[in-house]
């Protein structure tokens, strides 16, 4: 009895054991199961998920309705088609630079206010258009062909932005990557003033290809006509709209065609006449272009006051160039009278072969920008600095 019971007792330990035996290689057989299958389904499953969101354009921000409304009934009456025919296809959130969207219509000016908002993209299945809107949908402007100035900034020669950006950032006082192109336009110009005809100045009645284009800054804009390589740029001040940061800066009057000094020799590259003063003496000092800066007291029969020196050849070729690069021509025949606070002070006449300017010690550092580079430029020639 004992043997039998001791036997049973050794075989029921054995079947126990046998059964942990196989259950355990039914777990590793079956964990190696899921290993196998699980990630094959979550590919699955994440395919499926992506596919599903992709159908529904599903995205974090979501385009809100009464934007997506706007955009489709815009288009509708365009195109003359149910809004139920027209499909929104992508969408994105904007921050545009200025009040027209980045899309300014023919002789539009734009604010410049950073304006929050979409760009939505529509089709019919056949055509796309694309859509710049604010954030509520209440101002909508179609983006594609159908707006012929939507793209012109980008066909603009870099020559011309280049060169009204530089004048747009001296006048303006501002930095040249806090400007935008607002508009840009070709135009025939009637004359080769480019229809913006100096007092006194001869216009060539030819018709000349060019541009009209508009530089915003911060609650300003100017408009500038220019040829077609940019050699040539002027300011419309009458469609332009500035606002002076500088309230003291001085105001132009134009020099009567009597008071102008003579022209000059043909071998003089600038002059200088300084008048006034405590003094009262007046002195022309000419710069020539074979480097010579002569310097002689007006009225003097001994000509004791007369002096010569000599500025290398390169430096007269660099300062011709700040008279190129600063626009002198652009102040021709132009006058910034002094305030009435004394007679004490000295008048300036400065004389290119592009024309004439006149100022005084008392309100130089009022004068425009550009013209302040240049009287420092020929301070350093007339004073051999």
């Amino acid at each position: 009895m004992k043997s039998l019971i001791k036997n049973y007792g050794a075989t029921y330990q054995a079947r126990i054991f046998t059964a942990l035996i196989l259950t355990g290689i039914l777990s590793v057989v079956s964990g190696l199961t899921l290993m196998k299958t699980t990630p094959a389904d979550a590919v699955s499953l994440s395919t499926e998920t992506a596919n599903e969101f992709t159908k529904q354009n599903f995205k974090i921000n979501r385009l809100p309705p009464p934007v997506a409304n706007a955009v489709l009934r815009d288009l509708s009456r365009r195109q003359g088609v149910l809004n139920q025919q027209l499909q929104i296809i992508n969408y994105s959130q904007k921050t545009w630079r200025n009040g027209c969207l980045e899309l300014p219509q023919a002789n539009e000016l734009c604010t410049q206010a950073l304006v929050p908002g979409w760009q939505v993209t529509v089709t019919d299945s056949r055509q796309n258009w694309v859509y710049h809107t604010n954030n509520n949908g209440r101002f909508v402007r179609l983006a594609t062909a159908n707006n012929p100035t939507s793209n012109l900034p980008r066909r603009l020669p870099q020559s011309i932005r280049n060169a009204v950006l530089r004048d747009a950032s001296s006048r303006l006082r501002q930095p040249i990557n806090r400007l935008n192109i607002i508009q840009a336009q070709q135009q025939n110009w009637r004359d080769g003033c480019l229809e913006l005809k100096d007092a006194n100045q001869v216009c060539t009645a030819v018709l000349v290809p060019g541009w009209r284009v508009a530089v915003g800054g911060v609650n300003q804009s100017l408009v500038y006509h220019a040829n077609q390589t940019g050699t040539i740029i002027k300011l419309n001040e009458r469609a332009s709209e500035i606002n002076d940061p500088r309230p003291d800066t001085l105001k132009p009057v134009r020099i009567p065609n009597h008071q102008l000094p003579p022209a000059l020799d043909r071998n003089v590259v600038f002059r200088q006449i300084s008048s006034g003063g405590f003094a009262g003496r007046t002195y022309q000092t000419f710069l020539l272009n074979d480097g010579r800066v002569i310097r002689v007291r007006s009225g003097n029969v001994e000509n004791s006051g007369r002096s010569i020196r000599r500025i290398s050849l390169q430096q007269v070729q660099q300062f011709q160039q700040v008279l190129e690069n600063s626009r002198f021509r652009e102040f021709r025949n132009l006058s910034y009278p002094a305030p009435n606070i004394g007679s004490d002070y000295i008048t300036y006449t400065l004389t290119s072969p592009q024309g004439t300017v006149q100022y005084n010690d008392i309100s130089q550092n009022n004068l425009p920008q550009n013209l302040q580079v240049v009287v420092r430029a020929w301070n350093r020639i007339g004073n051999g600095e």
